[in-house]
This record gives structure tokens, sequence and C-alpha cells, in this order.
């Protein structure tokens, strides 16, 4: 073989000497990439569980819950009969608690022939009560107090202690005398005008010695009162 013969099958020879290399190359790189990376040894990956009660916020229910109101506690209310001189004579309906000025207003207040100084319109409002207001100049008889009388309940009233019965005539105020069956406003004013004018009532039966407090009235009174202290 010339040299020029031993030239090609050396260049050949290189020449499929660098192809397999290039070939070898190409198949380590395949089988390397493709290998999975193992997990260090112990350690799982574990994905969040969901949780299975579903959240109430912003739910329907929640906010139906969340703007219903709390029920309404309505007032007691109590029934007075209104009549005299007043525009509309009647039976009217107030809160438990409230004063006869409340109740005169419903009527449509006073007339203008009214006397409303023998009324006592801070006096609370007694269920089934009946508030006759006067005409100016009209007397008032013995027995025929300016409401029915009825001495109402010590939770209406908020009287003391001092006000239960039996009353002392000679050191209870207005607002105590009024809760005496028959004595209303204006009578309970003229027995502490007169225990102040004439002295200490000597004896219970002495309060009918106070103008328009006659033996009727006494008598619905008589195991009320006493001169006593308690």
């Amino acid at each position: 073989m010339g040299p020029s013969g031993t030239k090609k099958l050396i260049a050949v020879g290189i020449s499929g000497a660098v192809a397999l290399s290039l070939l070898f190359v190409a198949a380590w790189m395949v089988f390397a990439g493709g290998a999975a990376e193992p997990e260090p040894d112990g350690v799982r990956i574990i994905a969040p569980a969901e949780t299975s009660e579903p959240s109430t916020v912003g739910s329907p229910g929640a906010a139906a819950s969340a703007l219903t109101p709390s029920p309404t506690v309505l007032p007691e209310e109590i029934a007075v009969y209104i009549t005299g001189e007043v525009v509309n004579p009647g039976v009217y309906t107030v809160a438990k608690g409230e004063r006869l000025d409340a109740a005169l207003r419903l009527a449509g207040g006073a007339t203008e022939n009214a006397d409303l100084s023998r009324v006592n319109l801070a006096a609370y409002a007694t269920d089934a009560a009946h508030y006759n207001i006067p005409t100016a100049g009209e007397p008032v008889g013995p027995g025929e107090p300016l409401h029915d009388g009825s001495a109402p309940n010590a939770d209406e009233v908020g009287v003391s202690e001092s006000c239960q019965p039996p009353v002392n005539i000679n050191t209870a105020n207005a607002a105590c005398l009024e809760t005496l069956p028959g004595i209303g406003g204006v009578r309970a004013a003229s027995i502490v005008a007169h225990r102040e004018q004439q002295g200490p009532f000597a004896s219970p039966d002495a309060i009918t010695e106070v103008s328009g407090i006659g033996d009727g009235i006494f008598r619905r009174i008589a195991e009320l009162i006493t001169v006593d202290p308690h």
C-alpha cells in the first residue's frame, strides 16, 4: 500500500473514532437526563388535606342569623276613662306607668272651662280608673272624688315604704295620701294644709274636719290611716 493509501486509511479511522465518541456522549446524556432523582431517605412529601367542614363566613345562613333582630317587648297597656271638661271624653289606653297628663292629651286635652288646678296631672294613671276633669267653679261634694279613688299598686306609683297602710296622716306627704281610696290631689293638698294650719290630727276620725272629706270617705279609709308613728 502506498503513502496515499495509508493516509486515507488513517483519516477514515480517525473519523470513525470521532463519530463513535460523539455517539457515546449522546447516549450518556440521554441516559443521565431521564434518570429520576431519588428522594432522601425517610422523607415523604404529603399534600395538605382539604377540610371537610364548609366555612360559614359569608354564607347566607350566617348573614341571615346576624341580621335577625331580637324580639321587641311591647310595654304593658292600661285603660282609663276620661270625662268632664275634655275635648273628647272616652276610654283611652296608655302604657303602664304613664302620668294622667298623657291620658288627658290623648283625649284632646282639657277645654277652656276646665279647672286643672284641682287635678293632679302628675299622678300615675291607674288601670280601669275613671278621671273626671271638673269645670271651673264646680263644687266638689263629699264622696265625689276627681277619680275613682282606687289605690294603685306600689310598683305603679313608685311610693316608698312609708306610704304603705296604715298611712300616718300627720306625716305623710300629698303623694302618699293620694294612694288612699277617695283621696285625690285636691283632698291630699287640703289634708296637708289643714295640719299645717291647725296642727296634727288628734285621731284618725279628725280627718273629717278637712273640707271635702265626709263620713263616707272616712269609712273607706278608716282602716288605712293612723296618727301614730309606725
